[in-house]
């Protein structure tokens, strides 16, 4: 559920566009937030003049109130550099203003600044040159007016010089102050999304890569092929695959494989099992990869007897029977990262052809394995031994159901 925004929230918000980046959409937050901030002062002063009847200042406030709400609207139509411009116009020849109806001693130069500062909250990266335009321009002014404070005497003579110190320092405190928390707190927003955004990234990468693989590409830019002398691998596919294919619209082939290869990545997360990929229909995994575990063979086929019994639990209530062989052997591979964009982890090595000869020489609904693997689960399951089986490219191997 969506927290409803405050005021506050909806006037900094003014302009920012869902595609914004967070330097970008913290720019505009703080101008906003400083535009109306400049109403605030210039309508505190408003009252002050009314209340003593200096029509001439109050009409001058009001005038410089309209220009800093023009900020916004700006803002609103999505023109940054322009409120940027305009906000900083408004702020000067408010001190100007200020200066020439109150004079130098109502304490309005600390305004200053303010000025000086501002432009570096709130021009985009791109009109840079404007902000340190605008900055030298304030600290020009400063100067000015500190060098020549004689010549700035006060035209409205009613307005108390005592009174008019306290409310614009206490006024550019308060700004200060305003602005400084208001862009911590964007900042911190900002810094929240950052981390969100890139808990998101690390969550797919880790879904895509080994947690190992992705340190070396992080750290390094590259990963270095790895030796793993004891692995065990696991090869499934669907028998009758390819007539399945033919009967059912693509859309439902999709979203069947979806569902089921969804249902063993999670037997894969559950069993500590790595997923290196599917093909077609044919779904790899491998154990003893990351922790190097002794009994990963046994890891192996106790994921394999879960995704049959899944798979028997499925066809129970679906109209689509799906029956699967599985084929598993222990042994040595190298693995690594392929390519240098779309990285893609793989393993290689005799092993990998092996497991994939146990899978097509099995039988659906059974786990067949091969004479390594059976040497390292034998005391662990019932195996049946099946004698030597010819597997294409390798010859006659020994090979064992899993009971």
């Amino acid at each position: 559920m969506t927290r409803k925004k405050t005021l506050l929230q909806r006037v900094a918000d003014i302009g920012v566009r869902e595609n914004f980046l967070g330097t970008k959409k913290r720019y505009l937050q703080v101008s906003n937030i400083a535009a109306m901030l400049g109403v605030l002062f210039n309508t505190l002063w408003m009252s002050i003049a009314l209340s003593i009847s200096e029509i001439t200042s109050a009409v001058w406030n009001g005038v410089l109130g309209l220009m800093f709400l023009m900020v916004l609207v700006l803002n609103k139509k999505g023109s940054r550099v322009a409120a940027s411009v305009w906000l900083a116009i408004s702020a000067y020849i408010s001190v100007l203003v200020f200066l020439y109806l109150s004079g130098y001693g109502s304490g309005i130069t600390t305004v200053c600044f303010l000025i000086i500062i501002l432009p570096y909250m709130t021009f985009p990266r791109k009109a840079r040159a404007l902000a340190h335009g605008f900055s030298v321009l304030a600290c020009l002014t400063l100067i000015f007016a500190v060098v020549f404070q004689s010549e700035f005497y006060a035209h409205n003579e009613g307005m108390d010089p005592y009174l008019s110190q306290i409310v614009n320092m206490g006024m550019t405190a308060f700004i200060c102050l305003a602005l400084i928390w208001s862009l911590s707190v964007l900042i911190d927003r900002s810094e929240d999304s950052l981390m969100a955004e890139q808990k998101k990234s690390d969550d797919l990468l880790h879904n895509i890569l080994p947690k190992k693989i992705i340190h070396d590409l992080k750290i390094h830019g590259k990963t270095i092929p790895k030796r793993h002398e004891n692995v065990s691998i696991l090869f499934t596919d669907f028998e009758g695959f390819t007539e399945i294919v033919a009967t059912i619209p693509a859309i439902t082939l999709v979203n069947e494989l979806n569902e089921i290869f969804g249902r063993f990545d999670e037997i894969m997360e559950e069993t500590g099992m790595e997923k290196i990929e599917t093909i077609g229909d044919a779904y790899m995994a491998a154990c003893g990869l990351e922790d190097e575990a002794t009994n990963h063979a046994v890891i192996c086929i106790r994921a394999a007897k879960k995704m049959l019994s899944y798979l028997e639990e499925r066809n129970k209530n679906h109209e689509l029977q799906w029956k699967m062989r599985v084929g598993i052997h222990s042994g040595t591979v190298v693995a690594g990262v392929v390519g240098k964009k779309k990285f893609a982890y793989d393993l290689f090595g005799d092993t990998i052809n092996t497991a994939s000869r146990m899978e097509s020489a099995g039988e659906s609904g059974r786990i067949n394995i091969s004479s390594s693997t059976f040497e390292l689960v034998k005391n662990e399951f019932n195996c049946i031994a099946r004698g030597k089986i010819f597997a294409k490219g390798k010859g006659e191997l020994d090979m064992y159901f899993v009971g």
